[in-house]
């Protein structure tokens, strides 16, 4: 089995356990291209196979989510899983809220959560915060594309976000309640894209246990990465490139390609630079 696995993480399970969770039904190498919180629902996209060859690519793709903040208080963690250190009133109109809302659309420079999986000299920093370690994370450009307003019914308001990878929403939450002059942590979080990938299409986790491997059908990794241009290769170019080698092509330029061969089918990742296509990823076979 090689590709992609849509997977709709339910909430209240570490996304690390639902890994291994279905690495075991699977009986597969497997990795993630991005974790969800521990209390957070929504779409992760599983590398199973020779998929986890190209996780990194898959890991930079855009984000979106459907995040609710609840304004007024603030949190350790910045969201309902953290304790409260702050409470203050709500002294803010629908409108101005608004206004503070969609003032976050484009690039500014965020500051992720002290518990978050960011590294701060080898170490998460969310274990550092657990030791009660001060965390001082430096801000991170991030881009936010889009965000709706889905409702506002105060103190609460929900909001669809569409961001860059990188981008915290609960960090995102409480900027907005930081803005407003009250606070905010988000209550609830769901992922509904990566990339091109809907959870519409995924499975549930609980429907992934149930059925037979053998029923469950992957995406493949020349699908997958629908986002990279593509070169395809004669049978002794093909065979030159599985071992490693340099070849001389038609002058074009692109930093990550995929290769094909006659048959339409992934043999891997190269790189193109005067002329030259340089093997970065290669499969071992070709995808059924």
């Amino acid at each position: 089995m090689d590709g992609i696995l849509l997977v709709n993480k339910p909430k209240f399970i570490t996304s690390n356990d639902l890994v291994i969770k279905i690495k075991k039904h699977l009986n597969q190498k497997m990795g993630h291209t991005g974790t969800l919180d521990y209390a957070a629902s929504g779409l992760m996209v599983l590398t199973v196979g020779q998929g986890t060859k190209i996780t990194q690519y898959l890991q930079k793709l855009d984000k979106q989510y459907i995040a609710e903040g609840k304004l007024g208080e603030i949190t350790d963690t910045y969201d309902s899983q953290g304790k409260i250190i702050e409470t203050k009133p709500v002294e803010i109109d629908e409108e101005r809220l608004k206004e503070i809302i969609f003032s976050f659309v484009g690039e500014y420079y965020q500051t992720p959560p002290p518990y978050s999986s960011k590294r701060i000299g080898g170490t998460r920093a969310y274990k550092l915060a657990k030791k009660g370690v001060e965390v001082q994370l430096k801000p991170v450009l991030i881009k936010i594309y889009s965000i709706e307003i889905l409702e506002i019914n105060l103190p609460y308001f929900k909001i669809k976000v569409d961001c860059s990878s990188g981008t915290y929403i609960r960090s995102l939450i409480k900027d907005i309640g930081d803005k407003a002059g009250c606070g905010a942590y988000m209550t609830d979080l769901i992922r509904t894209k990566i990339g091109q990938f809907d959870l519409k299409d995924a499975l549930s986790f609980e429907e992934i246990l149930k059925k037979n491997p053998n029923e469950i059908k992957l995406i493949s990794l020349k699908d997958a990465l629908y986002f990279l241009p593509e070169i395809k290769l004669n049978q002794d170019y093909e065979k030159r490139f599985k071992h490693g080698q340099k070849l001389k092509i038609d002058c074009i330029e692109s930093k990550d390609i995929k290769v094909l061969n006659e048959k339409q089918e992934l043999i891997g990742i190269g790189e193109i630079i005067d002329c030259i296509l340089k093997p970065k990823i290669v499969l071992v076979r070709s995808e059924n």
